[in-house]
């Protein structure tokens, strides 16, 4: 997460002045290395995604990823809206956020005999929407923005 402070020489000072002017957004590259047996035999029994038929979990997987990089758009006051998404990886990362610049899916050899490849790669960039200050930064790390009932659920201490 970047900051921008705004910098003004003042008369008789050996350094300048600095004013803040913005920080972010947090933004984070998630890039996602999956192969369809492993990811079958991870959530074969415990997953409660649906999946087609003909589909795996890998296909479901990226169809609900690709979902996320288009807005929805609501017929009743012609606005568009973007989507947000919330990502959570284990007890150390979770942002809230949109993604920009769309989601990038990469197939690798070698193939089955359905004709699905074994390995797929994807990827995408997540920006915060929301605004912290420091106290909530310093005080949540990358957990910011995430509710009591969450927290239940991810298991952690409440604050």
């Amino acid at each position: 997460m970047g900051s921008t402070f705004g910098q003004t020489s003042a008369l008789s000072r050996s350094a300048p002045v600095f004013t803040y002017s913005n920080s972010g957004p947090r933004q984070m590259q998630v890039t996602l290395n999956l192969h369809r047996d492993l990811m079958e035999s991870v959530n074969a029994g415990v997953a409660t995604v649906e999946v087609e038929l003909g589909d795996d979990y890998i296909d479901t997987l990226i169809k609900k990823l690709q979902a996320i990089a288009v807005p929805k758009y609501n017929l009743n006051n012609k606005l568009v809206e973007p989507p947000l998404v919330a990502i959570r990886f284990s007890n150390e990362v979770f942002i809230k956020g949109v993604v920009s610049g769309g989601v990038t899916v990469t197939y690798n050899k070698p193939i089955l005999d359905g004709g699905k490849y074994v390995n797929v790669t994807v990827a995408f960039q997540i920006y915060e929407v929301d605004p912290y200050d420091a106290t909530t930064v310093e005080k949540n790390g990358s957990f910011r923005g995430v509710t009591r009932g969450m927290r239940a659920g991810f298991h952690l201490e409440d604050d």
